[in-house]
């Protein structure tokens, strides 16, 4: 009953901010992650240690300060940008979106071969998903389950209505082979931490951590092309899609090695995408708690 009430709470919130200008409701968004700056003190703690591992202690208070603010206003950017691409035009995204080598997933399409894109969590990837989907190539993307079914299929509703085909991870194998198959595309978000038995251990940002192998087992079983992705927030609510040089399927006798190397090209790819604007990623994951522990731990004790 309570989940009801909530739902149908957030859906007049969501009615509300569609009818406001798109300044008023900008604004509210702001604001939304000014006080998730100020009042999330353990996230802040969780990027302030990654920043300080990764990039080891050299980064200034200011520095972290900013990287931390700005990973509240990418984080609302996600809800806000999927509330407004319900009412964006064809002709709205493509003043606002430009994208650099697309001609590199076109050649692939043409040739039929079945294609993974790769990404992160980086800049704004409901803009990302919306683009691609409209404009280059329909895609599955693999979702992350909530316990609340109402806005889940609220998100999916929001999200297919650009063309993807939204699966959730658990029973998502099936579906992406199915893709592999009829050579068509998916995308995979692999940045996030994960344990040793989901996983490819791989050097990611300079550290060891363990990243998903569900691509690299893709790639290598159906010849499919990983590409990496990404998409960087401009300023005045424009934004800049990247996509990079395919990651060639590796495939020799030696399955357990070849799942290895697509892996840590996979995570060369996505660590050079975060070097190239760091305050663009989701920091507030503790990406490296698999090899790292203690350094979450300790901050928490010095509380």
């Amino acid at each position: 009953m309570m989940k009801k009430i909530v739902y149908k709470l957030f859906l007049v919130v969501v009615f509300i901010l569609r009818k406001l200008p798109r300044s008023m409701e900008r604004a509210f968004f702001r604001f939304v992650a000014y006080l998730g700056y100020l009042f999330a003190r353990k996230t802040n703690k969780i990027i302030e240690t990654n920043l300080n591992f990764v990039f080891n202690n050299s980064l200034s208070k200011s520095e972290i300060k900013n990287i931390q603010k700005y990973s509240y206003f990418n984080l609302v950017l996600w809800a806000q940008s999927m509330i407004e691409n319900l009412d964006l035009t064809d002709e709205e995204l493509k003043n606002t979106v430009s994208i650099e080598n697309v001609h590199i997933i076109e050649n692939l399409k043409k040739q039929g071969i079945p294609l993974i894109f790769i990404s992160a969590h980086y800049g704004n990837i409901e803009m990302l998903s919306s683009y691609i989907n409209r404009f280059v190539i329909p895609v599955y993307q693999v979702a992350r389950e909530s316990n609340f079914q109402e806005i889940d299929e609220f998100i999916i509703k929001a999200r297919e209505a650009s063309g993807s085909k939204i699966i959730f991870r658990s029973g998502a194998i099936k579906t992406l082979v199915k893709a592999m198959i009829k050579k068509e595309a998916v995308s995979l978000i692999i940045d996030q931490n994960i344990n040793s038995r989901e996983g490819e251990e791989v050097e990611f940002l300079g550290k060891m951590a363990y990243q998903s192998s569900s691509s690299a087992n893709l790639s290598r079983k159906f010849g499919a092309y990983i590409i990496p992705i990404a998409i960087f927030n401009q300023n005045n609510y424009k934004y800049k899609i990247k996509v990079y040089e395919p990651i060639i399927p590796i495939k020799t006798e030696d399955e357990k090695e070849d799942i290895k190397r697509i892996a840590q090209l996979e995570a060369n790819a996505i660590s050079a995408i975060i070097y190239e604007d760091k305050k663009q990623w989701f920091w507030a994951h503790k990406r490296f708690k698999s090899h790292y522990k203690e350094i979450y731990e300790k901050n928490s004790n010095n509380k």
